[in-house]
C-alpha cells in the first residue's frame, strides 16, 4: 500500500467561487505554487485534485481546485488534508530530511540511548527535535550541526552531541 504525505491542511474556504485556505506542512510555501495536483483522502480512498490556481496570502496559500466549482464544494473539504504520494515528494538535498523521516528515530549520545525523536519544533532560526527519553522526560536538542551529528533514516538512528548545561 503507498504511503502518502501530509504537505497543508485545508483550514477554511476563500471567497465564494471555491477556493480553499491552505495551512502549509512544508518548510517552502513556494512548493504549492509548483505543484499541479494534490490527493485527499476520502473514505478510503484519495481522490486527485488538479490546481487552476495557487497564491500565498500572508502565511497560508490559497488554492483553486478544477474539480471544486464553489464554496459548497470546498466547505466539504475544510479539515481534510492535502497529500503526496511519498514516491511523488520532491527530493532534498544531501543531508536535508522531511519530517516524517526523521519521527521515531532513536536518539544517541555515544552508545548511550536517550530515547525516540517525538516531535520537530519550527522556530525562526533552526528546528528544535523533541527527544521523548525512556522516563518520559523530553529533551529539547537544537537542530544544528554541532548538536546532530548524524542521522541514518534507513537504520532510523540520529546520533547526537548534548552541549554543556543542556540538561541541567
Amino acid at each position: 500500500m503507498e504511503t502518502y504525505i501530509r504537505i497543508g491542511m485545508i483550514i477554511n474556504t476563500h471567497g465564494h467561487k471555491g477556493e480553499l485556505k491552505i495551512l502549509p506542512l512544508t518548510d517552502d510555501i513556494n512548493r504549492f505554487g509548483e505543484a499541479e495536483y494534490f490527493y485527499v483522502q476520502q473514505g478510503n480512498e484519495y481522490k486527485k485534485y488538479h490546481i487552476v490556481q495557487s497564491r500565498v496570502h500572508q502565511d497560508k496559500v490559497i488554492l483553486c481546485f478544477r474539480e471544486i466549482p464553489d464554496m459548497n464544494e470546498a466547505q466539504k473539504l475544510k479539515g481534510k488534508y492535502l497529500e503526496l504520494p511519498e514516491a511523488e515528494l520532491m527530493p532534498l538535498p544531501a543531508g536535508h530530511y522531511y519530517i516524517y523521516q526523521l519521527i521515531g528515530l532513536d536518539v544517541y549520545e555515544g552508545e548511550n540511548f536517550l530515547g525516540k525523536l517525538n516531535d520537530v519544533l519550527k522556530t525562526g532560526s533552526n528546528d528544535i527535535y523533541v527527544v521523548k527519553g525512556t522516563t518520559g522526560k523530553e529533551i529539547y536538542l537544537p537542530a544544528i550541526k554541532d548538536v546532530v551529528r548524524e542521522i541514518d533514516p534507513a537504520l532510523r538512528i540520529m546520533k547526537v552531541v548534548i552541549p554543556p548545561g543542556l540538561l541541567d
